[in-house]
């Protein structure tokens, strides 16, 4: 095993535990105004793993923080909507920055923000059965921005930190 995948692969299990310690941390908070809402800071470091590791990296982040995160915080049933949404916003985000590498990180978190709570939001009404919940979605996208634009540039302060470090 060479020295450079060392590296990333301690930086990947790094990355993944403190994304796993900060949604464990934000799942016991309260929802910001809106049930569903939240900062989603702990999506900081999956973002930070694909911008410094690469695609596969951030799948195992988010795979470790969705799976384990969902055992940890006892509610095993969320993995249904965590998991396809969260999936589906990152597969965007590496679409996005695949195809067009000029946008920003914040861009990026936001499109992953909005699609992750918007998806998720739709899950919910399709398995619950209850589309009235469908009336909190204009509220969630826009939390799902604004809070992309705060990890956005949480990710882009930590990022330009890290290359100076690394390098």
């Amino acid at each position: 095993m060479n020295k450079r995948f060392s590296k990333k692969i301690t930086i990947c299990a790094v990355l993944a535990t403190i994304s796993l310690i900060a949604f464990t941390i934000e799942n016991l908070l309260p929802p910001l105004f809106i049930p569903g809402a939240r900062l989603g800071i702990s999506n900081a470091f999956i973002l930070i793993a694909l911008l410094m590791l690469g695609k596969e990296y951030a799948l195992t982040v988010f795979a470790v923080k969705v799976i384990f995160g969902s055992i940890f915080s006892g509610n095993v049933s969320s993995i249904l909507y965590s998991l396809p949404s969260g999936f589906i916003a990152l597969v965007l985000q590496i679409l996005l920055l695949s195809f067009c590498n000029r946008f920003s990180a914040v861009a990026v978190s936001v499109l992953g923000g909005t699609v992750n709570v918007t998806l998720q939001n739709l899950t919910f009404c399709l398995i619950s059965g209850s589309m009235e919940y469908i009336i909190y979605l204009p509220y969630l996208a826009l939390t799902g921005a604004i809070s992309g634009v705060l990890v956005g540039f949480i990710v882009t302060i930590i990022v330009n930190k890290l290359n100076k470090i690394l390098e």
